[in-house]
């Protein structure tokens, strides 16, 4: 489950998940739910935790660009 849908289904906002995962910013928080930035090993361990698993690392990897249809084409 992606770290986006879960905080939505807890009702947290990225302040209450900074806090609950601890030492990490809302500016953090928010790059990682947007799958903007990846986490450390620390912080992913502490998100699993926190779903129950629900949230894995793998979830919390940065998403990949889109490419424009004028690069695929290319």
């Amino acid at each position: 489950m992606l770290l986006k849908a879960w905080m939505r289904d807890e009702g947290l906002t990225d302040r209450e998940m900074a806090d609950r995962i601890g030492d990490i910013s809302l500016f953090m928080v928010r790059k990682l739910r947007f799958r903007e930035r990846g986490p450390s090993v620390r912080v992913a361990a502490r998100i699993e935790e926190l779903s129950g698993g629900q949230v894995r690392a793998r979830d919390l990897e940065p998403a990949k660009p889109r490419r424009s249809p004028a690069e695929a084409s290319s």
